[in-house]
This record gives C-alpha cells, structure tokens and sequence, in this order.
C-alpha cells in the first residue's frame, strides 16, 4: 500500500467515525438538550423500607418487615401486599421515563393537584428520607400522571399509573382467613346458650356434639367458605371499647390438618357490619350482617 492510500484510508475510517458519532451519540445527545431531568431518575425502590403517604386528611406509615410491609403504629396489620407491589412497581417506572414539563406557574399546582391537594409521598430509607414527591391528578391517557416537589413550582408529566396505585383511602391487608376450605374437617359453634360441633368423616359431614344428627352439605357450604375465605367489608378503629366481642356472642372455630383459626363476632357497627375478630389477633375488622347471621346458627338450622 502506498502512501497515498493509506493517508485516504486513514480519513476514511476517520469519516466513518465522525459519521456514528453524529448519527449516535451526539444526535441523542442534541435530542435530548432541552428535555427537563426526570425528577425521580435514581430513585430505587429497593433502597427503601419505609414509606409515608399523606392523602385523605390521614398519614399512612408502611415499615418494610422482611417481606412484607406492616402499617406503623398497629400490632399485626399489614398492607395489602398487591397494592405496595403495584405502588413499588410504578414508581419504579415513572423513575425510569422521561419527564414533561407542563407547567411553573405555582397557582396551576391546584388544577393539577400537585399542591396541597396531592397525595404526598416521602421515601425514606434508616430513618433518612431519600426522596419526597407530590402525585396529582392522572394525566389525559390515564397511564401517566401529574408530579411534583413540594417546594417547587414545577409541574411534570411522567408516563406511570402513579395516580391510581396511590389514591387509596386506607392501606390495610382485609384479608381475615384465606385458607383451603377442603382443609377444614372440624367446625365448633359456641354462643352465650348453647354450643355444638360438626365434624367431616368420610367425605360427609354430621354432627356430632352434643349428640349426634345429620349435617345437609348445601347449608355446611357457606359457612366453610366464610372460614376458609373472608376478608373485612372495612377496617374499624382500632379499639374494643363499644365492640361488644367481649361477650362472645358468636364464636366460630374451623380446624384441620395444621389448621386451628376462630372468628369471634361482636356487636353492630354504626355503618350495619358487625365487629369481628380472630381468636389469635386483637386486629378488629367489620363483616356484613350477611356473614355474620350465616354464622350465627342452631344445630336444626343445619339439618
């Protein structure tokens, strides 16, 4: 090769070079150049183990407890864990959209919802808040949402379902049993005058306390689905004063192979459910009249 072609070939592969760094690098560079930063860019979710959500005039707390995520200052509630994983998951990809800037005018932080009216969230990882942000209103296509700083009057579009995982009046798991109903082999009735129980043998049930008498499978089958499946129509406050469940009007016991849960059932509730609780939790739920006078049963009722 001589001099002449490889002085052309050198500038060839120098053209080529420049050619990919234009049409790569610096072309995304030069699409990029006024496109605002995304405000959540370097947030990760997994840092995180407890999570403040102000909205509804209340202040919900979730503290990370090994998997699962516990509502702070309640013994034994947990979050539903679908909705914190829904929460989590878009978050996580409104972090890793880009941002439209849509408004910096303080007075449109009101039509957006990015104000006072927003839901509030403040991440914080060992008691240090990692970041804090505002959720507004969802945006037109209903896939995207509204966010801001607190203290800033910039408004961003981001494309995440950040509005609906986040507008929830309460967080709590309603879930009260969730079991296998073919698990349950042994049911006891107890209320304040009378008490029986009915047992499953051979694939039939019959009762059997205090004296033995036909069980009919279609009037057994509700009440297994209550104490295999429940969950609460709502989550009272947690206190037991007015409850009634300390006079055990109604207690209901299902076991089985590893299964041993009961469900006490109190007075009524101002909204028409009734207070109810478990045997081996002081976590105070409300039931429908439905559930509670499927339960509440006599021995002839079952025949």
């Amino acid at each position: 090769m001589n001099r002449k072609n490889l002085v052309l070939g050198v500038i060839l592969v120098f053209l080529i070079a420049l050619a990919y760094v234009y049409q790569g690098p610096f072309k995304d560079w030069q699409t990029g150049l006024g496109k605002p930063k995304n405000i959540l860019a370097g947030l990760n979710v997994e840092q995180i183990d407890t999570i403040e959500i102000a909205s509804f005039n209340q202040v919900t707390v979730l503290e990370k407890t090994g998997d699962k995520w516990k509502i702070a200052g309640t013994k034994e509630f947990y979050a539903d864990q679908a909705a914190v994983d829904n929460a989590l998951r878009a978050f996580g990809e409104a972090a890793a959209a880009e941002a439209e800037l849509v408004s910096e005018n303080p007075d449109m932080k009101d039509q957006f919802s990015t104000g006072g009216s927003g839901v509030r969230v403040a991440f914080r990882q060992s008691g240090d808040t990692l970041f804090e942000v505002v959720i507004g209103n969802p945006g037109p296509d209903f896939s995207s949402a509204y966010i801001a700083e607190p203290d800033s009057d910039k408004t961003f579009l981001v494309k995440a379902n950040l509005s609906s995982a986040f507008t929830r009046p309460e967080w709590h798991d309603r879930a009260i049993f969730s079991i296998d109903r073919e698990a349950i082999t042994v049911i006891r009735f107890q209320y304040p005058n009378r008490e029986f129980r009915v047992e499953k043998q051979d694939d039939t049930w019959r009762g059997v306390a205090p004296f033995v008498f036909t069980v009919s499978e279609a009037k057994i089958e509700p009440i297994l689905a209550i104490m295999a499946d429940l969950s609460a129509a709502q989550i009272p406050p947690q206190t037991f004063d007015g409850t009634g469940l300390e006079n055990n009007s109604i207690i209901v016991q299902a076991q089985g192979d590893g299964i041993d849960q009961t469900l006490m059932v109190g007075g009524r509730h101002d909204s028409g459910f009734y207070f109810a609780k478990r045997g081996d939790s002081d976590n105070i739920y409300l039931i429908t009249e439905e559930q509670k006078e499927e339960l509440n049963k006599r021995y002839t009722d079952l025949r």
